[in-house]
């Protein structure tokens, strides 16, 4: 233990033990705070944060698909962002809200994953994981690459590969039992869009594959899906992203892929690194978008490397991972809380997803070999000098003894101990109609992208040309085709 305070002493830097918390407030030895009773606020990283009253009444209506939250317009949170002024996204501007998703809980218990290795299934990429995600809330898996994050995630939807196993319990609605077709979706980190249709158009078509019923519904399900993630300025676009057609930016692009899960109204909505190569306007969008569906009802779990502190303030749980280990999982302010008395508290200066990074990223420790030959201009580069194994061992430790551990446990004995209402199998498109469906896109596709297709026509003209005089003046016989030999 001494090695590990010395180590935690020499972690710090002069900057951050000037400007952290803990110095400017001598009353508290951790300065984030929240106001007590508002759990669902976006966190306020000021130093006397001013809190407006804000009540939000969850009313669930049984035997139906509905929830309805009455709530009152939310104070402008995130308002100061460290010593900045940045005005927060409003997220519900309406007074009464009416959902049309019912989300589901979901709980995981002692969740290991193993991989084939040397030996088979030896290689260990999560470890004795403990969670929960509620309906309404937005859950984020984050932790640096290789961590186990995207594996974690594939677990919890049933999605595994065959050269894995898994052990432990997974529980949907208290029940242990995987989650039939169409309560849930998943987005992969990378999907395939086809560029030659319009927003308004990939979607319909999803659906006409997805859904069975009649065409109107489909279409007021498509629309549905385009008001959700915010798609209505660019429904009559075409997507494009080849080299001939612009298309969608990146940040719309990923938010038609969300929006093509959508169609199937699920209950859980797994995303795999929703902010995949987004810049920082582009990802305050789209994380404000999740934020907007989750306030219907959906369950949101997704995986993330890091953020900015704009939209590490929209996170309702973090489940943090270094090495498939769970260093945390709990509320947000509560794993700052947990850092700070690991020993690693959060500078003001620095965004809370670096710093979490910072402390338990293994690659930094190539880093810290690379500057101990030099210094910088600067003096001393203490701030990367501290060996992430001992900071690794030391949050886990932390985390195992304390409060938020005994928290997760008890709501998972909660959220297991009795069943709720088990999700049911969703209809699917018939065959005949999955036929005509592709045959009239594949037509669509080809009239607009005749250019190619006029293209393919004139090579293979050519090539049957250039094959046919090899046997022109042939003749009919057996006696000419072997004169030709």
């Amino acid at each position: 233990m001494d090695e590990i305070q010395s180590q935690s002493d020499h972690y710090r830097s002069p900057s951050s033990s000037v400007s952290s918390p803990a110095n400017r407030l001598p009353s508290s030895n951790f300065f984030y705070s929240r106001k007590p009773g508002a759990l669902r606020q976006p966190i306020s990283f000021e130093d006397s944060p001013v809190w407006d009253e804000t009540d939000i009444e969850v009313k669930v209506d049984e035997g139906g698909d509905s929830i309805n939250a009455a709530t009152t317009p939310p104070s402008p949170s995130l308002s100061k962002i460290n010593s900045g002024s940045l005005p927060s996204p409003s997220l519900i501007e309406r007074e009464v809200v009416t959902r049309k998703i019912a989300g589901a809980s979901i709980a995981w218990k002692d969740l290991t994953v193993t991989i084939k290795g040397k030996r088979k299934y030896s290689d260990k990429v999560v470890k004795s994981s403990h969670g929960y995600a509620l309906p309404g809330t937005m859950t984020v898996i984050m932790g640096p690459a290789k961590s186990g994050k995207s594996t974690l995630l594939r677990a919890l939807a049933g999605r595994l590969p065959d050269s894995t196993r898994m052990y432990g319990e997974v529980f949907v609605n208290g029940t242990r039992r995987h989650m039939p077709y169409g309560s849930y979706g998943y987005v992969d980190r990378e999907t395939t869009l086809i560029g030659s249709l319009s927003v308004r158009e990939f979607l319909y078509y999803s659906a006409l594959l997805q859904l069975p019923g009649f065409f109107c519904q489909r279409r007021s399900v498509v629309e549905d899906a385009i008001d959700a993630m915010s798609l209505g300025d660019y429904a009559n676009k075409l997507i494009g992203g080849n080299c001939y057609m612009r298309g969608l930016r990146s940040g719309e692009r990923r938010r038609v892929s969300i929006a093509r899960e959508l169609v199937m109204r699920p209950h859980i909505l797994f995303i795999d690194e929703p902010l995949y190569h987004l810049d920082s306007v582009s990802a305050l969008l789209m994380m404000v978008t999740l934020k907007k569906l989750a306030t219907s009802g959906c369950t949101l779990i997704f995986t993330i490397c890091q953020s900015s502190t704009e939209v590490f303030g929209l996170f309702d749980r973090i489940c943090l991972l270094s090495n498939g280990k769970t260093l945390f999982f709990g509320e947000t302010l509560a794993c700052l809380q947990h850092f700070s008395n690991a020993g690693f508290p959060c500078p003001i200066m620095q965004s809370p997803s670096d710093h979490f990074l910072r402390a338990i990223n293994t690659e930094f420790d190539r880093i810290i070999v690379m500057c101990k030959s030099w210094q910088d201009n600067h003096g001393d580069l203490s701030s990367v000098s501290m060996d992430t194994a001992i900071a690794i061992r030391t949050i886990e430790t932390t985390y195992r003894s304390s409060a938020d551990a005994a928290a997760v446990e008890s709501m998972i004995v909660k959220l297991t101990e009795k069943e709720g209402p088990s999700l049911k199998r969703k209809g699917m498109a018939g065959n005949a109609t999955q036929v005509a469906v592709l045959t009239w896109r594949s037509l669509l596709i080809m009239s607009r992208e005749w250019k190619y297709y006029w293209l393919r026509l004139i090579l293979y003209v050519f090539l049957a040309l250039c094959i046919g005089t090899v046997f022109s003046g042939l003749g009919h016989s057996l006696f000419s085709v072997m004169v030709s030999e």
